[in-house]
């Protein structure tokens, strides 16, 4: 036998002769030291501590993401009110937003009746008793006043006076041009109860229409067209015909003549040959 055959049967003769080889077993391992608990053991973290940790972090970012709009918001109008002082027109247009690089709108020129090529003059409008003038439950309707019309004229207001009994104003104007038509007087009167006085001095385009032998004015519930220094007219948006027919022309702040004055921040400025689409539109009715 070899020496490793004879190894395995020492061996094999051991295991046989031993008794009881679970209770051997039990018998070593008592006496053996008691093993150590190696398992480790999970942190005890309170879910509440870490919920109070969170809210305090989102309140923070709230507080920064906060002021930074608010900066925002602020240097936005610093740059707008510096603009709008400051800023000619020629550059508006290079201010933008920083973020999205988006130009800001350009505010509306707002131009004042004052700053027209006109007289500013009140003569009239002080003289007189607007009390006694005005219409009431009266519309203006552009084709109602083209019917009506029996002559354009463009006059200069030379005086004007007002009836003490009835509160109507009498016109004496000078005639410049005639359309539609032909007057052989180089003065006109014209009589009308409208509270939208005509000054002296100043330069209008009236339709016109006889009653009785009298010529009065076409319209007495709206301003007149009136002609600028420049070669342009002052007209209200119920002239429809030139609204739609002419594309160039500005808002103006006019004058107002009080409560029921509702044309004031309804007038515009256009060239004065806007006149011929008036007359057209009347000629062919």
């Amino acid at each position: 036998m070899t020496r490793k055959e004879i190894e395995k049967r020492c061996r094999e003769e051991m295991q046989e002769h031993i008794p009881d080889k679970e209770a051997l077993w039990q018998k070593i391992e008592s006496g053996l030291p008691e093993k150590p608990n190696l398992q480790p053991q999970k942190p005890n973290i309170k879910l509440t501590s870490m919920r109070n940790v969170m809210k305090a972090v989102a309140c923070f970012l709230i507080i920064i993401g906060g002021l930074r709009i608010w900066s925002n918001i602020t240097n936005l109008k610093i740059n707008k009110n510096d603009n709008s002082s400051y800023a000619s027109d020629d550059n508006a247009n290079d201010y933008a937003d920083s973020d999205d690089n988006i130009p800001e709108q350009e505010e509306q020129n707002i131009i004042y009746y004052k700053d027209l090529a006109v007289p500013m003059n009140q003569d009239l409008k002080n003289s007189i008793d607007l009390s006694k003038l005005g219409v009431q439950d009266e519309y203006f309707n552009e084709s109602d006043v083209l019917a009506k019309t029996e002559l354009f004229v463009d006059v200069q207001v030379l005086n004007g006076f007002q009836d003490e009994t009835t509160g109507a104003m009498q016109y004496i104007l000078k005639i410049i041009d005639v359309y539609g038509g032909n007057l052989d007087e180089q003065e006109l009167i014209v009589m009308t109860n409208s509270a939208y006085i005509l000054e002296k001095n100043h330069e209008y385009v009236l339709p016109i229409y006889q009653d009785n032998s009298n010529w009065e004015l076409s319209y007495a519930c709206a301003p007149q067209i009136e002609k600028t220094q420049d070669n342009q007219i002052i007209f209200h948006n119920g002239w429809q015909s030139v609204m739609s027919e002419t594309t160039d022309y500005e808002t103006i702040m006019y004058d107002s003549y009080g409560k029921d004055d509702y044309f004031y921040d309804r007038m515009y400025l256009t060239g004065d040959t806007a006149i011929a689409i008036l007359v057209q539109k009347w000629q062919n009715l």
